[in-house]
């Protein structure tokens, strides 16, 4: 069969048609690798963010720890600097200390 110039027409249509199809789906097949791929980057951060939630907790806590130390030890060096003991050690070693500063 011979092939009319409107068939060739009509073949090369379809021969664009097909490879724009097949651009498509490449491009398709692309963009799902992309979000996959994102999806995977997207859980590794979320799993970054858990982990650093648990030692900002864990490190809050142990701040808190040692505030609560620090207050526990401070009420100590105070009662020791208020008690009897101190003010009498303080009164019997001060004619020293005026001594010692006094030879500067």
């Amino acid at each position: 069969m011979a092939c009319t110039p409107e068939d060739m027409r009509l073949r090369d249509i379809a021969i664009g048609l097909q490879a724009e199809i097949a651009e498509s789906n490449f491009r398709l097949e692309k963009a799902t690798l992309r979000i996959s791929e994102l999806q995977i980057h997207i859980q590794e951060l979320c799993n970054h963010q858990r982990t650093t939630e648990t030692d900002l907790k864990a490190a809050q806590q142990l701040s808190e720890k040692l505030r609560k130390d620090l207050r526990v030890r401070d009420a100590e060096i105070v009662a020791i600097r208020e008690s009897r003991t101190w003010l009498i050690g303080s009164l019997v070693l001060a004619p020293i200390r005026w001594m010692k500063r006094s030879k500067r």
